[in-house]
C-alpha cells in the first residue's frame, strides 16, 4: 500500500518515527508531520497564513502547521501519487472518549476520508513500560488486519487505542466510544492574566463495551468512528411529525 503518515506529536516523536521504519519494511510510506507539537489542536486548519514545508528526506516533510494542514496539503498538493491510506500516530498518550473531539491525532486521520480504505488513528495509553518497538510492529499487524477487513466501510474512521502494557493481537476489542466527566477547570497563573487548561475530566461511562473499560482491562481498543455528526434520530422524528 502507499500509505500518508502523520501525528499531532510532531515529526521528531518517537511514535511516528518508530511505526514508520516498521512500515516502510512493506509499504511505500510518506511522511507529513508538524514542525512542533500540536496536542489537542483538533481539525484546525490554518487558512489565514502561509505554510512553510521542507522536504528533509525522499517522502518525508516537516510542516509548519496542524496535523489537519500536514495531511491536507499533503493529499491535495505535494505528493503525486495516489494514496491508500492515512495512518495518525502513535501517539503518546490516550485519545479516548471525548477525546476525539480535540485530539489532532484524529484530526489527521480525519484528512484522510475521502480516500478509499477508512484512516486509522493510533495511540499508545501510557509510554512508561513498553517498548514502542514493540508498539509499532503490533501496530503494523493491526493496520494489515483492519485494512483487508470489508465490514469496516470507507465512511468510518478507525480509533485505536493500545495499554501500555504486554498485549497481542488476540487481546482487540472494538469499542464504542466511552464519555469523560467536567473537566477540571482552568487555572489562574499567579500575578498574570495569563491562564492554564485544566485536564481532562475522569471516565464517566466506562462500562462494558466502551474504549475505557477495553483498556482498563488491558485490551486494545478498536472504535469505529463516523465522521458524520447528522443526529438522524432527532432528525426523523423531527420529519415524522
Amino acid at each position: 500500500m502507499k500509505i500518508l503518515m502523520s501525528n499531532d506529536d510532531g515529526y521528531y516523536s518517537s511514535g511516528i518515527q518508530s511505526l514508520c521504519s516498521v512500515l516502510e519494511n512493506n509499504h511505500e510510506v510518506y511522511v507529513a508531520a508538524p514542525i512542533i507539537n500540536h496536542s489537542a489542536g483538533s481539525s484546525a486548519l490554518s487558512v489565514r497564513k502561509d505554510i512553510k514545508i521542507e522536504n528533509i528526506k525522499m517522502n518525508h516533510y516537516i510542516i509548519d502547521g496542524t496535523p489537519a494542514d500536514c495531511v491536507h496539503i499533503a493529499l491535495t498538493c505535494i505528493i503525486n501519487c495516489d494514496i491508500d491510506l492515512v495512518v495518525s500516530g502513535i501517539n503518546l498518550g490516550a485519545n479516548l472518549g471525548d477525546d476525539v473531539i480535540y485530539s489532532g491525532t484524529v484530526a489527521a486521520a480525519l484528512e484522510g476520508r475521502h480516500l478509499k480504505m477508512s484512516p486509522i488513528a493510533i495511540s499508545l495509553v501510557g509510554q512508561e513500560n513498553t517498548s514502542i518497538q514493540k508498539v509499532s510492529e503490533l501496530s503494523s499487524k493491526l493496520i494489515e488486519s483492519i485494512s483487508t477487513n470489508k465490514i469496516i466501510s470507507q465512511k468510518t474512521l478507525v480509533n485505536i487505542n493500545i495499554p501500555d502494557s504486554d498485549v497481542s493481537i488476540s487481546d482487540l476489542e472494538y469499542t464504542r466510544l466511552g464519555k469523560r466527566g467536567n473537566p477540571l477547570p482552568a487555572t489562574n497563573i499567579k500575578n498574570t492574566d495569563l491562564y492554564k487548561i485544566g485536564a481532562a475530566g475522569p471516565p464517566k461511562d466506562n462500562v462494558i463495551g466502551t474504549d475505557f473499560y477495553a483498556i482498563s482491562n488491558n485490551k486494545i481498543s478498536v472504535s469505529p468512528i463516523l465522521y458524520d455528526l447528522t443526529d438522524n434520530v432527532a432528525l426523523n422524528k423531527i420529519n415524522n411529525i
